[in-house]
């Protein structure tokens, strides 16, 4: 694989997250995480279109997610998820436009 096709199944990948995350397939904390992790390896992870990504990580990032959770008492993964949804319940608008905006940038 060439340096061209390493970045476009990047791309492809982002926008696949993106969707998922749309369709309600993935878990959003996740799925915002695996995007930020992505566009690392871009030509351009600055591309403004990941700013509300970047910024609803970086508002998240104590969150425990994926194989993490198995590692927090069920008490606190309780106030955390809690802490969590009501996060989410404001962000999500910005978080499905940003996807949005992902998918129409990166789609080919």
């Amino acid at each position: 694989m060439n340096h061209d096709e390493f970045i476009a199944s990047k791309r492809q990948e982002i926008v696949s997250v993106s969707r998922s995350i749309l369709a309600g397939e993935v878990n959003i904390i996740e799925g915002i995480r695996k995007i930020c992790a992505l566009r690392a390896l871009l030509d351009n992870p600055e591309d403004e279109a990941f700013l509300p990504i970047r910024a609803i990580e970086s508002e998240t990032d104590h969150f425990p997610a994926g194989a993490q959770r198995a590692n927090w008492a069920p008490e606190s993964l309780k106030k955390l998820d809690q802490e969590a949804e009501e996060y989410l319940a404001d962000a999500r608008d910005d978080i499905f436009a940003a996807c949005r905006e992902i998918i129409r940038l990166y789609s080919d």
